[in-house]
């Protein structure tokens, strides 16, 4: 039987449920059941979303490109995270206080869970470099970074990294992987006295992803921002000499001055649009968890934010695949059935 904690500040967060030896504090099985929900749709999302760029990728020639290679790490670190989101639902609605599989199995869910997660916001870093090396720097830049063996090499010490910050730590005691009975979730357990490090580490390593991402959209923007303006002075300055030889030429200049500018203003606010977009889903994904790690003591609202947290396994594939032409056209093809050439 469930019992209402009495206590007026939390009378809706927490509740209390009998064990074996003692009473354990958990978050309301309601809250628990709401998020335990939107996971299974993040996970049903997320293998189709995530698997149907990985597929694309492999069917479609014209997609074999290098910078696709990133694209499938990051599709594959979500596609990794979304298998293994059902077993956390599976925990959030036990009311034993335990979780209902082996504790091994919620230990292998939380490693897998950390790693994948890692390795998806390395990748995000990566690709944001790897467009921000391609576009700012020159062709001889381009030749010199943008290759298949550098970028097999990033991939590589990206899971690397992964691994070894996720995984490494509580192998040496620093936090323990397993059942949390609070949050009732696969995460760290409640018992070990230095997981705040490794909390800690965890907060650093998504906080700086972060920071990373945003200093390279912006330096993409700034870049394009630039090139823009100096296009539009040039193309002031070439109207200005062609309108001093006739006046009927003057006059097609001058009515073809708006459209230019139209078109070229169109073109930023698109850029703008699309690197804002990514930027704050970016944030919205990680912000809510990034505070939660440097607010000390436990809440309901750190479940909620860990849910935004692996949200981004399921709108990575939206926004790195269908804001891509190609992708759509071969989004479209083998949902349809049709041969893709």
């Amino acid at each position: 039987m469930v019992v209402t904690q009495v206590d007026s500040t939390s009378l809706d967060m927490i509740t209390i449920i009998p064990s074996a030896t003692s009473e354990i504090n958990v978050v309301a099985f309601k809250h628990r059941a709401i998020v335990a929900a939107i996971l299974l749709v993040f996970a049903l999302v997320g293998l189709f979303g995530n698997a149907l760029i990985i597929i694309s990728v492999i069917v479609c020639r014209k997609l074999r490109t290098i910078t696709n290679v990133l694209v499938v790490n990051l599709a594959f670190a979500d596609f990794m995270a979304c298998t293994f989101l059902p077993f956390q639902s599976a925990g959030l609605l036990s009311q034993t206080g335990r979780y209902p599989l082996h504790e091994t199995v919620c230990a292998a869910v939380t490693a897998v869970l950390y790693i994948s997660v890692c390795c998806s916001v390395h990748t995000l870093v990566a690709i944001a470099f790897v467009r921000w090396y391609v576009i700012t720097k020159s062709i001889r830049g381009h030749q010199g970074f943008h290759t298949p063996k550098k970028i097999a090499i990033m991939v590589v010490i990206i899971w690397i990294i992964s691994i070894s910050f996720m995984v490494v730590p509580p192998v040496l005691g620093i936090g323990t992987l397993g059942y949390s009975e609070y949050y009732s979730i696969c995460s760290l357990t409640d018992t070990n006295d230095l997981q705040s490090y490794y909390i800690v580490l965890q907060g650093s390593l998504v906080a700086n992803a972060l920071l990373l991402t945003i200093i390279f959209y912006i330096r993409i923007l700034r870049h394009v921002l630039r090139h823009n303006k100096q296009f539009r002075d040039k193309y002031a300055v070439d109207e200005d000499k062609g309108s001093s030889s006739t006046e009927a030429s003057s006059s097609v200049s001058a009515g073809s001055r708006p459209p230019m500018i139209k078109a070229i203003n169109r073109k930023e606010i698109e850029i703008t649009k699309n690197l804002f977009m990514v930027v704050c889903v970016f944030m919205l994904c990680f912000l809510a968890t990034i505070v939660n790690f440097f607010i000390p003591g436990t809440s309901v609202f750190t479940l909620y934010s860990t849910m935004i947290l692996l949200a981004n396994s399921v709108v990575n594939p939206i926004i790195y695949g269908l804001k891509h032409p190609n992708f759509q056209e071969v989004f479209k093809k083998i949902i349809c059935c049709r041969p893709v050439r």
